[in-house]
């Protein structure tokens, strides 16, 4: 059978890059999208020996799992991720893990939304303790950003000019694009994404997304040409 080009690039710079978790996440992710669900697990599974906080990853790993006929080991993936993504206040990954939780019917520990996020700080002492959310609503110049949850500053220009862009400029905060575009230059340098080229481009959209908390919705009929 002849590899999937696309597969084959991810592949190749995985063992170029032996201990890089976002190539082999890269590949994971491919292996998933063409319904290789075994061999993306196996690939999954050695991002997370690389990071163990790569909160993506065990979402990805769990679906993999569970296509897999493995619901239980996918329910004990989503579990460690959770917990992660709460270690690490990783907003996002750790709403979209429990919500999978959930529909597994795995009971999830839950806090007063208007007392806290959801997610656990640790103190000098390393005490655990709740992480507040601030339930003011956004002030002139503010947005309550939907990565974190948390109100930060406005961006001052739509990055896109399209509805994507819109979108992001009225919700996502300075800070949370500052760390996608430092996190994108790693994306883009580490594979090779050459954004002149539509599957390039695609990947970087869709990283994007995810890393954003992004709605699907902006994206359903998007086109890369």
């Amino acid at each position: 059978m002849t590899e999937d080009p696309r597969i084959e690039q991810f592949r190749n710079m995985a063992r170029a890059n032996p201990d890089d978790d976002l190539a082999h996440f890269a590949l994971g992710q491919a292996l998933f999208d063409a319904a290789r669900y075994a061999e993306a697990a196996i690939v999954l599974k050695s991002v997370l020996r690389l990071n163990p906080d790569y909160s993506r990853a065990y979402v990805l790993l769990g679906r993999a799992q569970a296509e897999t006929g493995d619901p239980e080991g996918a329910v004990a993936t989503w579990q460690s991720g959770h917990a992660a993504a709460q270690r690490r206040g990783d907003f996002m990954p750790a709403r979209e893990l429990a919500g999978l939780l959930t529909e597994a019917g795995v009971p999830v520990s839950e806090t007063n939304p208007t007392a806290s996020t959801g997610l656990i700080g640790i103190d000098e002492g390393g005490v655990e303790h709740a992480l507040p959310v601030d339930t003011r609503e956004p002030g002139e110049g503010e947005v309550r950003d939907v990565r974190t949850g948390r109100i930060g500053p406005r961006m001052t220009f739509d990055p896109f000019g399209d509805e994507i862009g819109a979108f992001i400029q009225a919700n996502v905060s300075q800070e949370s694009w500052q760390a996608w575009m430092e996190m994108s230059i790693k994306l883009v340098n580490e594979l090779r994404l050459d954004l002149g080229d539509a599957e390039a481009q695609r990947i970087w959209d869709l990283q994007m997304k995810d890393f954003l908390n992004l709605p699907d919705a902006l994206f359903a009929d998007k086109t890369w040409e």
